[in-house]
């Protein structure tokens, strides 16, 4: 199982490197950057179907240099014990001027989303598989000159489709339960229109591999090696950012207290 799980990971990484030194088009300005994420996930179970999910993402570059911060939240409802949906779902996002290819002004970010979501096993492998839509409005400013910027509002609007499928597999036991160590993977890819994108293709590909440690039913966490390609809305830039990712995850129910 150990030896299956490394080549298991080692294959992740392999296609992260390959994307890093072949998917990068003549004239497509491409940097390579260093990344650090960290988010910590809650969801208040109230219901046998319902549950409300609160999320932090705190993402940063080039040695905790401030990327993004986001704050997630949602509703979701389990049709039964492999689908679940998530309606409406919203997101405030912080962007800040970062890494080697800043962008002009910190343009903050509303967003709506749905997602639909998938989960079955084969065998100790447990997959996902996740579809979520988004709706962002997206701030922009303007240099007046002479040092003036006027905001000009939430006034950009993008949609954008995006896929994750994610495995995860115990080791120390059949199942993850309390105290068991777990290996897990992702592959999610993205794709934007609307708006000022002119690049229609898949624009942003985030690929992740590592461990992860569950300890009492509610609290578990994962660690490990995180690529993300990010293609710029006119596809002239091109961001390759390795590192790591840690996930927080703490879900509480709310049934008793009812």
């Amino acid at each position: 199982m150990v030896k299956l799980i490394s080549r298991w990971i080692c294959a992740l990484l392999l296609v992260a490197t390959t994307q890093m030194c072949f998917a990068q088009p003549a004239g497509r300005e491409v940097v390579n950057q260093s990344t650090e994420w960290f988010s910590v996930t809650t969801n208040l179970k109230v219901s046998k179907r319902t549950s409300f999910m609160l999320e932090g993402q705190f993402r940063q570059v080039q040695n905790l240099q401030p990327m993004q911060y986001q704050f997630r939240t949602g509703v979701e409802i389990a049709l039964n014990k492999h689908f679940s949906i998530l309606p409406i779902g919203y997101v405030y996002t912080w962007n800040y001027l970062y890494g080697k290819q800043p962008a002009a002004f910190q343009n903050n970010e509303h967003r709506l989303f749905e997602q639909v979501s998938y989960k079955h096993a084969i065998g100790r492998f447990n997959f996902s598989h996740r579809v979520r839509l988004e709706q962002r409005f997206i701030q922009s400013h303007t240099d007046q000159g002479e040092g003036i910027v006027v905001n000009e509002g939430y006034n950009i609007h993008v949609s954008r489709a995006r896929y994750r499928f994610m495995t995860t597999v115990p080791l120390n036991h059949k199942k993850i339960e309390a105290n068991t160590y777990f290996a897990s993977a992702y592959d999610e890819a993205f794709l934007s229109w609307g708006g000022p994108v002119t690049f229609h293709e898949p624009d942003q590909n985030r690929i992740f591999a590592g461990l992860g440690y569950q300890f009492k039913a509610p609290l578990s966490i994962q660690a490990g090696f995180l690529y993300q390609m990010l293609i710029k809305a006119n596809g002239a830039k091109q961001e390759n950012n390795l590192g790591m990712q840690v996930m927080l995850t703490y879900n509480v129910s709310l049934m008793k207290a009812q």
